[in-house]
């Protein structure tokens, strides 16, 4: 099966920091790739690269066609969904409204308002309640509807396990994975260790701005050397 997203020797800059030296990487239909390594390691820019956010150079290819000299909302309309880390939801505005912030303007996508309530029930019950008073968890699955709304093919999401209880981590892992059945490919990055290998089909790890590993999540388990000296703590 041909790739979604290929990265060939992608280096990235913030300023004079170069932060990505040369990542190659694929993420295929169907798929989720997990993106592993320590903070600083250059996970988050590398999804802030392919959105065009932050100086790049390299092959970027979305379906063969070169995407680098593109800008983040022409990259958007071409089916590449993000979830930074910061969530970015609106605070003072009602999760329906933040919802309807995310669907495409021209035309109808695949996801309406309804499947995000039934993919989220949550979000649901909180429908007329403003972003700012959910909780951790409910905000990272409005992040998550709100982008479904845009119709991606491809969603890079950022550490959406952060801050959030075991429980809420799990449920989320559900919900990763019932996109992957619909066939949603998604790029996870992550820290939290266990929830990525669980959710993963295939596993990468940065450290210092490279791939140090690429993998399944089976081999990374029994790579204890490299979890020692690029993931763990």
């Amino acid at each position: 099966m041909s790739a979604l997203l290929e990265l060939h020797g992608v280096h990235a800059w913030y300023g004079r920091a170069h932060v990505l030296q040369g990542v190659d990487m694929h993420v295929a239909p169907g798929e989720i790739v997990a993106l592993l390594g320590r903070n600083g390691a250059g996970r988050s820019t590398l999804a802030r690269a392919v959105m065009g956010l932050v100086e790049r150079r390299g092959r970027m290819l979305w379906r063969g066609r070169d995407i680098g000299g593109l800008r983040t909302f022409e990259i958007a309309r071409m089916g590449v969904g993000y979830v930074p880390e910061s969530r970015d939801i609106f605070p003072g505005m009602t999760v329906e409204q933040n919802l309807m912030l995310g669907q495409k303007a021209a035309t109808a996508g695949r996801w309406t308002i309804a499947d995000i309530y039934r993919l989220f029930p949550p979000l649901a019950r909180r429908a007329g309640v403003q972003a700012q008073h959910l909780s951790g968890g409910e905000q990272q699955m409005l992040a998550l509807g709100r982008t479904l709304m845009g119709d991606p093919v491809l969603m890079l999401v950022d550490e959406p396990a952060e801050g959030l209880a075991p429980q809420v981590v799990a449920q989320l892992a559900a919900c990763l994975d019932e996109l992957r059945r619909q066939g949603m490919a998604i790029l996870l990055i992550e820290q939290k260790l266990d929830f990525a290998l669980d959710v993963a089909d295939r596993v990468y790890v940065l450290g210092h701005g490279a791939v140090v590993f690429a993998g399944t999540p089976a081999a990374l388990r029994a790579a204890e050397p490299v979890r020692r000296e690029w993931i763990e703590l």
